[in-house]
């Protein structure tokens, strides 16, 4: 259930090899985010994501959700504002810092897809706010096209600076 996830994550780190953290850091423009802050969100997001799944487990209601068109993130020419508690903070960062955040929040999610049998995440739920109620597998699998939308905005910033 996890390979997607680890493949795109892979290819996030190819992308920015050979990046300094002054390149890392820097945003294309005022109100776009920088590499970094990218990064910062698909923390921030992989932490919320095994938060909310991990209550989810908890409540006593099973669901029954169809499944949903997250795929449709990719699609980088529809833009959705990032919730105010996903958003990465102004500050630069360090890269090492980031990639050890990165590394925590990944393997949390892994570890939390792993310790529950794919009925039981099919039947917890909780809502995206994009596209509604989603099941936990679904929320893991949405995981690995939420990163695969940043990617792409990674290799956007990457033309933008010229790097």
């Amino acid at each position: 259930m996890f390979e997607r996830n680890d493949e795109i994550r892979n290819q996030i780190w190819e992308a920015i090899s050979g990046l300094d953290e002054d390149q890392l850091n820097r945003k294309p423009s005022p109100e776009q985010w920088s590499i970094m802050q990218v990064l910062r969100h698909l923390n921030l997001m992989e932490n919320v994501i095994t938060k909310q799944a991990r209550l989810a487990v908890e409540k006593e209601q099973n669901v029954s959700i169809e499944k949903k068109p997250y795929e449709m993130s990719l699609d980088r020419s529809r833009s959705v504002e990032a919730p105010p508690h996903v958003q990465p903070p102004t500050e630069p960062e360090r890269l090492a810092d980031i990639r050890r955040d990165l590394a925590e929040s990944h393997q949390a999610l892994e570890q939390f897809a792993r310790e529950h049998d794919v009925a039981l995440l099919r039947s917890k739920s909780f809502p995206h706010p994009a596209f509604g109620e989603m099941d936990l597998a679904q929320w893991i699998d949405f995981t690995s096209y939420h990163e695969e939308r940043h990617l792409g905005q990674i290799r956007e910033i990457k033309q933008q600076l010229g790097l």
